[in-house]
Order: C-alpha cells, then structure tokens, then sequence
C-alpha cells in the first residue's frame, strides 16, 4: 500500500498548476519584451571601425586572389599532366 500512495503524491505534482498557466503574459506583451531584448543585445555589440573594416575587406580581396591564382596554376598543371599521358597513351 506504501507504494500505491508514493506513485500518487508523484503523479499529482508533474503536473502543472492552473496558475502557472494564468500568469503567462499575453502575446503583445512577449512580442514587446522581445524587441526589447533585441535592442538591448544590439546596443552590446562592438562594431569595427571603418579602418578596421577596410583591412579586413583587403585581407579578403588578396586572399581571394592568392587562392584563385593557385587553383588556376593546379588546373593549368593537371590539364597539361592529363593531355600530356593522352598523347603517350595514344
């Protein structure tokens, strides 16, 4: 019988309350505290200064370039290997 009244007790308190359920805000509320939210994280972002960002933006250029110019080299190379054992094989 112990046991019985123990599942009981444990049954009764997973569910949730009626009153919780009845203080949850309505939806204009939430939707007004989320676009307060939001203004309060973007006013904690640091932005870049616009030297910082005029670095960045050539560091990319240049390295957009150095990548380009060796996958055009390696294909270039791969291109003349392969037509290269094309004439030996033929």
């Amino acid at each position: 019988m112990a046991d019985n009244s123990e599942k009981k007790l444990v049954k009764k308190t997973d569910k949730p309350s009626a009153a919780k359920k009845a203080k949850k805000p309505n939806l204009f509320k939430r939707i007004g505290k989320w676009f307060r939210d939001i203004i309060n994280e973007i006013k904690k972002i640091t932005w870049p200064t616009m030297r910082q960002t005029l670095k960045n933006t050539l560091i990319v250029i240049v390295m957009v370039l150095v990548v380009g110019a060796y996958i055009w080299i390696l294909d270039l190379l791969l291109s003349y290997g392969i037509s290269l054992l094309r004439s030996l094989v033929a």
